[in-house]
């Protein structure tokens, strides 16, 4: 999609890791084998060898469409499926929710929850690597002092996902619906912290309250 944040599975460089914009190097086919006794190679796949047995090769040659000069039998696959040898698929790339958990009072303030002021801390640690392009934040507000917007500011590990210091307007960034509001934020490693630290603009008085949830949407290797 035009404008839309580079995915994490670009490249991978030993010593580095994955380079946002960066294409894998494919390997090139190997060259056709004249020979035809049990030390050929047949090519099963569009670049990946497998060393066959005799009956193997008797079979492929009788088949419709074996190139007699030796260049093997390539074998269709689902496009969805390619594999690097039979039963090691490559890297895959998803686009996943992954939710973001309050660290006390369950989101809420008031009616029981955080008190006025308090800072929740909504957080979560991805497994694999995990690069954020949403946030979704849903709040249910319960009462007529219940009149407050969700501030903060977001981080992956110790770094800040902001152009400078200060509190943003985590509801209306993280509203259903609204228009351009994906983000970039940098990739967060395997067991790196994504957090957002979130307040109040106005706090309301018990019983009143209001809860939140926050869900980070992102590129997801697997």
């Amino acid at each position: 999609m035009a404008g839309y944040p580079r995915v994490v599975g670009g490249g991978y460089y030993p010593g580095v890791g994955y380079v946002a914009g960066a294409e894998m190097a494919v390997p090139a086919p190997p060259p056709p084998s004249p020979a035809h006794d049990g030390s050929a190679l047949i090519r099963v796949g569009p670049h990946h060898p497998m060393h066959p047995h005799n009956r193997h090769r008797r079979h492929f040659r009788h088949h419709e469409g074996y190139d007699a000069g030796g260049g093997g039998l390539p074998i269709q696959v689902p496009p969805w499926r390619p594999m690097n040898a039979p039963g090691s698929p490559p890297l895959g790339e998803g686009h996943v929710p992954m939710p973001l958990t309050p660290e006390a009072f369950n989101g809420t303030w008031g009616g029981g929850g955080a008190a006025a002021g308090v800072l929740i801390t909504f957080s979560a640690r991805p497994q694999k690597p995990f690069k954020t392009s949403r946030l979704l934040v849903t709040g249910t507000k319960s009462g007529p002092t219940a009149i407050g917007r969700l501030i903060g500011q977001a981080y992956v590990g110790t770094d800040l996902q902001q152009g400078e210091l200060g509190q943003i307007d985590l509801e209306s960034l993280g509203a259903g619906g609204s228009f351009d509001t994906w983000v970039s934020f940098k990739q967060a490693e395997p067991g790196v912290w994504i957090r957002v630290q979130a307040t109040l603009t106005a706090f309301p008085v018990a019983p009143d309250f209001e809860v939140y949830t926050v869900t980070a949407i992102g590129h997801y290797l697997h």
